[in-house]
């Protein structure tokens, strides 16, 4: 599946969160790379992107700590360049339009973008 969005900014809490133990245990082993702790947002037009990978996803980053949530966990390729996952929490009231964005690397820097850019993913789903 490929879908495009732009690159907004985020509100600055998935450092912390993928930095705890079981996020990052379960990203690694089910990524096969170590995350940047953060992530890249971005906007999609379509509402129906985000209802449609939460049907298809297989994966799932399962919650190991009250006052969490499980989120589905979908692998890709951003910009036909770098691997990635694309990490959607099952919580209700989640924005319907934001993709959120885990890689190796800071993909702001990485592939030069910045908030307003649009950026390309191919899901493996």
């Amino acid at each position: 599946m490929k879908i495009k969005g732009k690159v907004i900014k985020g509100i600055g809490e998935s450092k912390g969160f993928l930095s705890i133990d079981w996020v990052d245990r379960q990203l690694k082993e089910k990524l096969k790379f170590q995350p940047f702790y953060g992530t890249l947002n971005i906007a999609v037009d379509d509402v129906q992107v985000q209802a449609m990978l939460k049907e298809k996803a297989t994966e799932r980053l399962v919650h190991q700590t009250e006052g969490f949530c499980d989120a589905v966990l979908i692998k890709g390729l951003v910009n036909d360049k770098y691997e990635c996952g694309v990490i959607i929490p099952l919580v209700k009231d989640y924005d319907e339009r934001l993709i959120e964005i885990v890689a190796s690397v800071h993909l702001k820097d990485a592939l030069h973008i910045e908030d307003g850019d649009e950026v390309y993913l191919e899901l493996y789903i």
